[in-house]
């Protein structure tokens, strides 16, 4: 009888957690180069979503974003430009994102995702663009971006801030929204501080940003290294729907497939509660291990094997994702893992990063 209670229960812990998601997509034009906010204009990106139809009832869920008017499942993502009341008047772009509304079930919400992407990326491609993967720019280190900037828009933004923006231009990712009905605030902080202590653990798989400033980094993550030691990769938020924890320690994913596996693991994780480990802050030095090594450190395998083998007890369904995850796990392998072995045959950053997605 117990069992049953128990699986019961369990089964409406499933419903009531709600999952959205959102990845950042940059682009190359057809002669290969790489754009960015140095060298492409707001109309490449707004062109194609002003294309894109506006969902009855989206707007229940998604804010407006950039200049829209009425909010998109893609926008056009960038560093927004305000007046001194406050009021974007202008985004400076870096390419685009595609996010999903919240769904009870993974298979409707890649479902979702992967539609989308197949309506951008067709547009994209009749505007001449494609998309490359990758999680950081691979040649800047810094935009062009201060000139820009008027004395209003120092008054409605603190330094940090408008640092935080600046460097977010680099850094390309996968978000995670994480809503359970009913949920206090309280038990969303003790999630964020469960991915305080776990997010060096979960994010190896995801890793996709292997170059900067042109070459190779010395290690998988470029991006997680960059930022280990500022932006927090979790933090409860209040939107639309309602609150919700934003997880945004994941690189930009590559495929279907991976993605699929990444959001069951996230799920069975955020179910779990076996795991002890608990943070009031993120551990930076753990990060950067993270990021340069990946499973191939000893602490960060033995830690990724236990947030596997918990989530799979959480979430007990889907056998092949947790397959997947286990040989990435004990490969050490991931897109940057596969990006740094097409650089060292071609030499070529933009052979390694292109042709690369597969929704």
């Amino acid at each position: 009888m117990a069992r049953t209670i128990q699986m019961d229960t369990w089964v409406i812990e499933i419903f009531m957690l709600k999952i959205g998601i959102e990845q950042e997509f940059v682009f190359a034009d057809h002669a290969g180069r790489y754009l960015d906010a140095d060298n492409t204009p707001y109309s490449v990106f707004g062109g194609i979503v002003e294309q894109l139809p506006v969902h009855a009832g989206d707007d229940a869920f998604l804010e407006c974003k950039s200049l829209e008017q009425f909010p998109r499942r893609c926008y056009v993502e960038g560093f927004e430009r305000h007046d001194s009341d406050g009021r974007v008047i202008d985004t400076v772009p870096k390419g685009l994102e595609i996010r999903t509304l919240p769904h009870s079930s993974v298979k409707s919400l890649v479902s979702e995702f992967e539609d989308s992407y197949a309506e951008v990326m067709h547009l994209a491609a009749q505007s001449g663009i494609e998309p490359v993967l990758t999680s950081r720019h691979p040649f800047k280190s810094s935009l062009a971006l201060d000139h820009l900037l008027s004395e209003s828009e120092y008054s409605v933004r603190t330094s940090e801030r408008l640092e935080l923006a600046k460097r977010s231009m680099l850094t390309h990712g996968l978000h995670i929204n994480i809503s359970m009905d009913e949920w206090p605030m309280a038990q969303m902080e003790r999630l964020v501080e469960k991915l305080n202590f776990y997010t060096p653990f979960l994010v190896p798989w995801s890793f996709s940003s292997p170059f900067n400033e042109g070459g190779l980094f010395d290690g998988l993550c470029a991006r997680n290294y960059s930022r280990a030691g500022s932006r927090s990769m979790a933090a409860p938020e209040q939107r639309k729907g309602g609150l919700v924890v934003e997880f945004r320690g994941f690189d930009a994913i590559g495929s279907g497939r991976l993605m699929t596996a990444l959001v069951r693991l996230f799920r069975g994780f955020v179910l779990d509660e076996s795991l002890p480990g608990s943070s009031t802050s993120q551990n930076a030095g753990l990060l950067k291990c993270s990021a340069v090594s990946g499973f191939s450190d000893p602490e960060i395998n033995r830690q990724g094997r236990a947030i596997l083998h918990a989530s799979r007890a959480a979430f007990r369904e889907d056998k092949d994702s947790f397959e997947l995850l286990e040989t990435m796990l004990h490969e050490n392998d991931s897109f940057s893992a596969r990006m740094q072995r097409c650089y060292s045959e071609t030499g070529s950053i933009m052979e390694s990063i292109s042709k690369k997605y597969d929704f």
